[in-house]
């Protein structure tokens, strides 16, 4: 794993990194509790280089399952997600 602290705060400060450079967005437009997908921040190929991101970064093990709305229906889910996947309180 490339991150050495695991705080919430931390994972959702690299998340919000990864999608301004990947989707060439500004922090500020992106709303926390929103759907990234219904605010157009990205499509479904969004999702899949999300779930890329979140496997390399977080060697973190997404199945098809595990890419549905609970786990990625917003920045506040995919960090949640992340801590849940790492067991992380």
């Amino acid at each position: 794993m490339k991150t050495t602290v695991l705080t919430k705060d931390a994972i959702q400060e690299l998340l919000l990194d990864f999608l301004c450079q990947q989707f060439l967005v500004e922090k500020e437009d992106i709303e926390l509790d929103k759907s990234l997908v219904d605010t157009g921040i990205i499509d479904s190929m969004g999702l899949i280089e999300i779930s890329a991101y979140l496997q390399r970064e977080y060697e973190i093990k997404i199945t098809e399952e595990k890419m549905n709305r609970n786990n990625f229906g917003s920045v506040v889910k995919i960090v949640d997600f992340i801590l849940r996947e790492k067991d992380i309180n």
